[in-house]
């Protein structure tokens, strides 16, 4: 048999033989999976993002990165730790495979410790953007899909108890007038007082916002970048929420938002 019959063949088994050692060490995370193989599943799944782009040259054409975990007993204060190091590891990633990153990189990482299958969420979910998410515009008044919202201070001050809302947008920050993440200055529709009392200065000026989807028919709570952890509270379990994550973390009456050390409560329809 000629030299040229074998070493096509030989190169086709070799290849073959290479996916099948790929596929094996990236198989789904196991349901127990710790924070580091949770994290090694990720950056396995954003090299799956990289791009050709002719001449020999690579992107990952990704400036946002979102990741939402959901899993049972979920230790947060690890992943959080663990997943700090996500954009310095995909880098590094990256050049390996000579591909160009974007000079900006923005990750995030929601935790849901109630597990997957809460609503159809897998264990690791990663999405990619291109685009910063920008502000939708107020829907018209004349649109009452959206639901009534009362809003009631648990802990800190504002300049009412409680509030009730009939809009598909809520902001929640610190002082009425504030400087969202996009250098833009904004009126909160829930504004805590401006004083030092251990609880109020933990509220970032521009932090969340409640929003209604109309596409679910339910509000999200999104967190816009307070340097202190936004969460939602529902039947003793905490569920954190990224700062700019662009999909947010769905709320349902009875949830009490907490914002740094203050803490609201919600109830809706």
């Amino acid at each position: 048999m000629r030299r040229d019959e074998v070493s096509p063949r030989l190169w086709q088994i070799g290849r073959g033989l290479q996916g099948r050692v790929k596929d094996f060490f990236e198989a789904a995370p196991a349901a127990d999976a710790s924070p580091l193989e949770l994290l090694q599943a990720t950056l396995d799944q954003l090299e799956r993002k990289v791009q050709a782009a002719g001449r020999g040259r690579r992107v990952f054409p990704y400036d946002r990165i979102a990741v939402r975990i959901s899993q049972a007993g979920a230790d947060a204060i690890a992943i959080d730790a663990i997943f700090r190091q996500l954009e310095e590891r995909l880098r590094d990633r990256l050049k390996e495979l000579q591909c160009e990153s974007p000079e900006a990189l923005v990750t995030s990482v929601t935790i849901n410790d109630e597990g997957a299958g809460q609503q159809g969420q897998p264990l690791l979910d990663v999405e990619c953007f291109s685009e910063p998410v920008e502000r939708p515009a107020p829907a018209p008044a004349s649109d009452k899909a959206f639901q009534t919202v009362r809003i009631t201070v648990v802990k800190g001050q504002c300049a009412a108890p409680d509030y009730v809302f009939e809009e598909p947008i809520v902001t929640i920050g610190r002082l009425v007038e504030a400087t969202d993440a996009f250098g833009q200055i904004r009126v909160n529709d829930v504004a805590f007082l401006d004083v030092r009392d251990g609880v109020n200065e933990t509220v970032g000026r521009a932090h969340a916002r409640l929003q209604f989807d109309r596409a679910t028919g339910h509000y999200h709570l999104f967190n816009e970048g307070s340097s202190n952890p936004t969460s939602i509270v529902r039947s003793g379990r905490t569920l954190r929420v990224a700062p700019r994550d662009p999909r947010g973390v769905r709320v349902q009456s009875g949830d009490q938002l907490q914002l740094g050390r203050a803490i609201l409560r919600l109830t809706i329809g």
